[in-house]
């Protein structure tokens, strides 16, 4: 009969320890919070517009990894960043550059970050360069 009370008391310890761990997770600030007027590719995904967290997977990492996740939760997306350092920025930003009617997710910079976190480019967003050889930055302010 102890058998049976001990299990569903392990079951709400787990779960409470698994949601300790994801809200520690996104409690450290390594966050953005963005609306997207128009679709953009991020790696070979093509995202629509839309409210998106913009989320530092691995912030201890040298080579940190961007998780751009739609509020809704249908549009996900995962990509490798490199690190250019730059001006310390008050508010957080994000930056696609634009080929015609195309829009690439290019870097994003956390509020208070001397440092921009750069998409490694797609195959496609190189063939788009080779192409149009003309492009255009636009920056979103982020919260």
């Amino acid at each position: 009969m102890k058998r049976f009370f001990y299990i569903p008391v392990a079951v709400v310890v787990l779960l409470t320890a698994l949601a300790s761990f994801v809200e520690a997770q996104t409690a450290g600030g390594q966050r953005i919070v963005a609306r997207i007027p128009f679709s953009f590719e991020v790696g070979k995904k093509t995202l629509p517009a839309g409210q998106y967290t913009i989320t530092v997977v691995n912030p201890a990492s040298d080579r940190k990894i961007l998780q751009i996740r739609s509020l809704d939760g249908r549009a996900n997306a995962v990509i490798l960043t490199t690190g250019i350092s730059g001006n310390v920025t008050e508010n957080a930003k994000l930056v696609f550059e634009r080929y015609e009617d195309h829009y690439y997710f290019a870097q994003a910079q956390l509020a208070g970050e001397n440092t921009s976190l750069a998409a490694v480019r797609s195959k496609a967003e190189k063939n788009a360069l080779a192409v149009h050889k003309k492009k255009t930055l636009v920056v979103i302010a982020a919260g």
